[in-house]
């Protein structure tokens, strides 16, 4: 009897294996194409290896940031801002009469990508919060 039940873990633990590959849980590069939790997707451009997902959200910079974190899952962290980024959420902020909040996160797992996303709250219309996510692979 001890012997089938041993075979029987096995198999459940083998198809469990196949069901969820390990791989499942190293960090990857997120898939923004269907958008995320209290978020909607407008619009998806790819140019040279590099993805921009343009959505719309009722979720505040604080409320995005931590469903994006969950998101993202485990491995991926926030990086300090390059100079040429700040200068990219200034321009961004005067050009779109928005309140800008950037942030670039980056995971060891998946080096050379980096996800640059600037959430846009308007200071003026009707408009809701939009989010800019960029998954920039670098060269």
């Amino acid at each position: 009897m001890k012997l089938s039940q041993h075979i029987l873990k096995a198999l459940i633990a083998g198809a469990a294996l196949l069901a969820f590959p390990l791989s499942a849980a190293e960090p990857s590069v997120p898939d923004f194409s269907k958008g995320m939790p209290g978020v909607n997707l407008e619009k998806n451009e790819k140019v040279n290896g590099n993805e921009t997902f343009q959505l719309k959200t009722p979720l505040s910079s604080k409320e995005f940031s931590t469903t994006l974190i969950k998101f993202l899952g485990p491995g991926w962290g926030r990086r300090k801002l390059n100079p040429e980024e700040m200068i990219l959420a200034a321009n961004k902020g005067r050009t779109s009469n928005a309140i800008v909040n950037l942030a670039v996160y980056k995971s060891a797992k998946v080096p050379g990508v980096n996800i640059r996303v600037i959430h846009l709250e308007y200071k003026e219309g009707n408009r809701g919060p939009s989010v800019e996510i960029a998954v920039i692979r670098e060269e």
